[in-house]
This record gives structure tokens, sequence and C-alpha cells, in this order.
């Protein structure tokens, strides 16, 4: 736990940064902003109020890795950092309606990576898992769809041509970027075929429910041999346990062309 007081820890400091920043936007003018909270990140430190808050708070032990006797202390932190930043962003839209921009206002909530959480026995990021690779991507704004999941695959470099598209601006041919925004205002379901994402020497391709990657050898080690295939049905094994590389010939063959 930090000894900081509350204005000073760091998610509170960026928060209200990010505030200032919106109460000193020119009414009537467009604008953009994008705060970047440091958590919930390493070290886990919390502020008291935000520990008191999951004091004595159970959660299930690590998939796949050995329990810890802190993972339950851990998890409460992490937990109590997504919180925070989620009372932050209450803040935010208390203002907008303030402002009077609310109804006129794109709100996207995602991050670069996931966390862990002692999951195959590993914290941190830089792995294919879903945990580390899969990150929240939430949109909310006027005309768009509401309490809907999307289950197309996705990638937050599709930020960019939503962004462009909804000022009206071009969107270059050339940009890998594709807009969002005919999901998000439910002229369609379907987005991309499949999304692909690597670090380091492993690569992988994911079609919304299958996942291959390479250069991975699925015992939570990267970096294993370039060929090392290792596939995973998140339909059937949503906690990725199971490599079934040997049993689906067709799909790695399908998937594999995206590498």
């Amino acid at each position: 736990m930090t000894p900081l007081p509350e204005d000073a820890y760091a998610d509170n400091w960026i928060g209200n940064n990010g505030l200032q920043l919106i109460r000193s936007a020119p009414p009537g003018k467009p604008w953009f902003l994008q705060v970047s909270f440091n958590g919930p990140h390493e070290p886990m430190d919390v502020t008291r109020r935000m520990k008191d808050g999951w004091k004595g708070v159970r959660f299930p032990a690590p998939n796949g890795g050995p329990p810890t006797i802190d993972h339950d202390e851990i998890r409460q932190n992490y937990a109590a950092m997504i919180e925070n930043i989620d009372r932050w962003l209450g803040v935010y839209v208390r203002e907008l309606e303030r402002r009077g921009e609310l109804d006129r206002t794109l709100i996207v909530y995602s991050s670069d990576h996931g966390e862990m959480l002692g999951d195959h026995g590993r914290w941190g990021k830089t792995l294919p898992y879903h945990p580390s690779a899969g990150v929240p991507l939430i949109v909310a704004g006027p005309g768009l769809r509401q309490g809907w999941v999307c289950e197309a695959p996705a990638t937050t470099l599709d930020l960019s041509a939503t962004f462009l598209e909804l000022v009206g601006a071009n969107v270059p041919k050339d940009m890998d970027s594709r807009s969002l925004l005919p999901l998000l205002r439910g002229q369609t379901d379907s987005h991309r075929q499949v999304v692909r994402s690597g670090l380091g020497r492993w690569r992988l391709a994911w079609d919304g429910r299958y996942k291959l990657i390479r250069g991975f050898d699925g015992q939570g080690r990267a970096g294993g041999r370039e060929r090392s295939d290792v596939l995973f049905d998140l339909q059937d094994d949503p906690l990725e346990n199971t490599n079934i590389v040997q049993k689906a010939r067709e799909i790695v063959r399908r998937l594999e062309v995206e590498l």
C-alpha cells in the first residue's frame, strides 16, 4: 500500500489533470482528449481508501499456475485500481453533462495490454495468451448501439480510422486501420475476419474462435522453436489450457497464411 495521500496518487493526479483539460476546452468547439492512466500496473500500490474497499474479497486461484500466498491481495489491489479509473470516468461524464456536451461526445475505454495475474504461472504482459494480449474496448456515444457486445474480431488499431470517419476526414486507402462505426451504429455485425498480434519471436492470428500462435512453445515461454505452433479453441477452451494443433491441421493451414 502506498503512503501517498489521495491527491498525490498517480492515477488521481493524472485523472485530475484530465479533468482540468476538459474544463479548459473552449465551449462549443471540437476537442480531443486522451487520458493515459498508469494503472492497473505494477507495483500494484493502492491508497488506504482503495485497499479498504476490497479488503477480504476472495478471488479464484490463477489458472494453470501454482496458487501463491499473495494472489488474493494482488488481485484485490488490481481490482481497486480498475475501480478507481472507473470512478474517474464517472467524474468526466458528469463534467460533460455540466458542459452540455455529453450527447455529442464519443467516449472510448481501452488499454494497451492485459495482465496475466498468475495465470499459466506468469505475471505481467508480453505473452500471446488472451489475459495479456487482449484488451477491453468499450465505446459509447450518440447514435451508437447501447448494451451491445461485439463478437467480431477487432483491434485498437481500428480506432484511428474510426476517429477520422467520425469527424468527416478521409481515411487513407493504405491505412491498415478500419473504421468501427458501421459496427457501432448497427449497420453490420461483421468487421475483420482475423486480427493479428506479435512481439519478439511470437506471432498470432485469431478469427474470433481459433487462435494460432507461432514461435511460442505453449508452456508459458516465449521464443520457442521458430516453427512451433500452438492452436487454442477459445470457444471450448477460453482459458487456453489445451493445444489442439495436432487435431485441427485444416484450421492451422487457414490461419497460418495470416502470419
